[in-house]
């Protein structure tokens, strides 16, 4: 008589060699595959919402830790009640069919242990809660919806908590998430940046889900208000939007603003600071103006981190060695007298009156393209493109962490910056002659022939030169 091999047979034959894909429809097979076919260290998959992302990440933690015993893997969302809601509700639907013994929840619902001695164990990344993931060396981490907490605390739970845990294992990390609404997230500006250098940027749309119907899709796109909307593009088509009610300056466009350029032969320099003090950044901007072109310039930046002694900020500007027309800092009191101690007192107070107006204004230069900023600026390259404000418009947004922009303190030295600078003509008693820094000296006043002459030679102006002698001439 045969042996029938029983549906129970066949699924325990499956969850022991850890083969779930099973459970997965098309796209996330092709995820899987994609994933599994590269042996990077980090992978990035910006993905539309409702393709199923986080009960792929729970099935791909479960089937690595199934083929690889004594491991550890961690599938970390952004709260503990995403962390629950989320990721412990579908992996409770995924391990549903597991036959006994497999699989079981350990002392909590945050912990799973598996019967080869590997072990799933779930987080979350803010701050408040994700020093509780220490401990452990971990094989594998997939960072759930990691895009929607604040750059800051990404920052610190990736590098300084659960990065670290990959050192002795020279495991994987796997950043899962629909774009950030923080344009400049490190998710965008670090994270996809490294992956996209090591071939494993993925993204996914919403029209790549088999799951989802056109009807589905139509709901969505009316939900969002349209095609055309923020909402749209971000959640469902994956893209990184920067969001113009929020952004300071939304006119930006590095291909027109940042460009390389010559100082004028003759300009007002400007050394214009935002002074952070113990709790922000200190940002200097070495400003002057085109007059020709009215234009803002922007030749060069330093940055220096919070609690750095007065000296040596001073020092440091030293090393730009200019003769500036004016010095402007917006400094606390006993710091202008410290600054004034110990190299005089030819130092500014910017004008702080209406902080909204400043701003706008310094938005209007980038709308009429009356600014230009050296690429050497990259920090304060990178404030414009990720500055926004508060919820109330009262201030900018504060990014805290080690690659955060701070409280946008370069923006609010380009601010004090445009308003500081000298628009008058530099060139005093000269003449402007068309290009854009020729100048010369006016002399006596002559006609036309005599000028051409003077340029030119008598023995040529107003007379017909042949090809040859033009030439040779």
């Amino acid at each position: 008589m045969e042996n029938k091999i029983s549906y129970g047979d066949i699924k325990k034959s499956l969850w022991m060699r850890g083969e779930l894909s099973y459970k997965l429809d098309g796209l996330q097979r092709s995820i899987s595959r994609t994933v599994n076919m590269t042996h990077a260290r980090k992978i990035c998959i910006l993905s539309s919402r409702q393709i199923g992302k986080t009960y792929w990440a729970c099935v791909h933690a479960l089937m690595y830790l199934l083929r690889n015993p004594n491991k550890i893997a961690r599938v970390i969302a952004p709260t503990y009640t995403q962390c629950h809601d989320l990721v412990n509700d579908n992996l409770q639907s995924i391990i549903a069919d597991a036959p006994e013994g497999i699989i079981w929840p350990v002392k909590s619902e945050y912990r799973y242990n598996l019967w080869n001695g590997s072990s799933l164990r779930l987080g979350a990344l803010e701050r408040a809660y994700v020093d509780g993931n220490r401990g452990g060396n971990a094989s594998l981490i997939i960072y759930e919806e990691c895009g929607f907490v604040k750059g800051d605390d990404f920052s610190y739970g990736v590098d300084s908590v659960l990065g670290p845990q990959l050192l002795r294992s020279k495991g994987c990390e796997i950043f899962v998430s629909s774009p950030s609404e923080e344009p400049d997230h490190p998710l965008h500006t670090r994270i996809l940046s490294e992956a996209e250098e090591l071939g494993t940027l993925f993204q996914y749309t919403v029209y790549d889900s088999p799951s989802i119907t056109p009807a589905q899709i139509d709901e969505a796109k009316r939900r969002c208000g349209g095609e055309h909307t923020d909402a749209w593009k971000r959640e469902y088509l994956a893209k990184i939007i920067r969001v113009m009610s929020k952004v300071v300056i939304p006119s930006f466009d590095p291909n027109r603003h940042v460009k390389e350029f010559f100082l004028p032969r003759d300009a007002y320099h400007h050394l214009t600071i935002d002074w952070g003090g113990v709790r922000d950044l200190t940002v200097a901007l070495w400003h002057t103006y085109n007059y020709a072109q009215n234009k803002l310039l922007i030749w060069d930046e330093k940055v220096f981190f919070r609690n750095t002694p007065t000296y040596q900020i001073l020092k440091s500007l030293e090393e730009w060695d200019v003769e500036w027309h004016a010095k402007t800092a917006d400094v606390p009191g006993q710091t202008l007298v410290d600054i004034h101690d110990m190299i005089g007192s030819d130092w500014n107070l910017p004008p702080k009156s209406d902080w909204l107006a400043g701003v706008q204004s310094m938005s209007n230069l980038f709308e009429l393209d009356q600014i230009e900023i050296h690429p050497r600026c990259k920090f304060l390259i990178k404030s414009i493109r990720g500055g926004v404000f508060n919820k109330n418009r009262t201030d900018f947004e504060r990014f805290e962490g080690p690659e955060g922009i701070g409280h946008c303190d370069a923006l609010a030295a380009l601010s004090y910056a445009n308003r500081v600078q000298l628009r008058e003509n530099p060139y005093k008693n000269k003449y402007l002659q068309g290009a854009e820094h020729f100048f010369i000296m006016p002399g006596k006043n002559i006609d036309q022939k005599e000028g051409a002459e003077e340029m030119m030679g008598s023995q040529t102006f107003g007379k017909a030169k042949q090809f040859g002698k033009f030439r040779n001439s």
